[in-house]
């Protein structure tokens, strides 16, 4: 099978190298040549693409069964956007990225989604949390804030998950993603995101270097996270992706083994 054609679209290189290239039906933003920062299919936007928005976006559904008010930091290309406005066109998003160039090639070549019930602001994540939007609490916040060099510092920080926390409703989740690939980096962020919070996991993407963290106010809701089979078939039917992988991979590399056994058989 031949490769699809490439089709350079968009460059820019001042500030940060950044490319949007069309490859057959899917076109993609990337970030210092061959970093694929996000990618949309063309002829259906709402699915998504890349792995790593898929385990976030189940795990942040098990997690949050019915969000109505969401928190995006990290607007990229706008899949995970896309991806609201198929499947859940009710929530109210706040969207939110520091880049004014990213929201105008997200705007001029994905798409990016804009109505009544998704709002774009250009800001500083942890600066529009802790002064922008100090009335407003998420039922889930979710993180994906990368710049050209790796996860954003101020919004991979302990004051911005201290500040997420005290944002949360009753009940509610922050849902964030993670690159492993500078142990030092990704130990340091993992520490000061499970500070402020009772209950915490993480899941690695199958064959990336993403993980993915889901942060609770108290423990974590492990009924909630592995339900039963035909529920996780269900999901999977509605939304376009593998619950169940994700569901077993939450279990599998947070569970000990006596836990994955009895929550087996319960």
């Amino acid at each position: 099978m031949t490769e699809p054609e490439k089709n350079l679209l968009y460059s820019h290189r001042e500030k940060n190298f950044m490319e949007v290239v069309d490859e057959g039906h899917y076109r993609s933003l990337y970030f210092q040549g061959d970093v694929v920062q996000s990618r949309i299919c063309l002829k259906d936007p709402g699915r998504l693409i890349l792995r790593y928005t898929q385990y976030m976006m189940a795990a942040a559904l098990l997690a949050s069964t019915r969000p109505s008010q969401v928190l995006l930091i990290g607007i990229g290309a706008g899949s995970l956007l896309q991806f609201f406005t198929r499947f859940l066109p009710s929530c109210h998003i706040d969207a939110v990225d520091y880049s004014e160039n990213i929201i105008r090639v997200a705007r001029g070549f994905f798409l990016l989604p804009e109505n009544d019930f998704i709002r774009i602001h250009c800001n500083d994540g942890l600066h529009y949390l802790k002064n922008l939007c100090q009335e407003r609490l998420f039922d889930l916040i979710l993180v994906d804030a990368f710049t050209d060099t790796g996860m954003a510092r101020t919004v991979y920080s302990s004051e911005f998950f201290k500040t997420a926390r005290s944002r949360l409703t009753p009940g509610g989740v922050v849902c964030s993603n993670l690159w492993s690939g500078n142990p030092t980096v990704y130990k340091s962020v993992h520490k000061a995101m499970t500070k402020h919070f009772s209950g915490s996991i993480l899941i690695p993407v199958r064959k990336r270097e993403n993980r993915i963290a889901l942060l609770f106010q108290e423990s974590v809701p492990w009924k909630a996270i592995c339900p039963s089979p035909q529920v996780l078939e269900a999901l999977t039917k509605t939304y376009g992706i593998d619950f169940a992988e994700v569901s077993a991979a939450a279990r599998k590399h947070n569970m000990k083994l006596g836990e994955r056994m009895q929550h087996l058989f319960r």
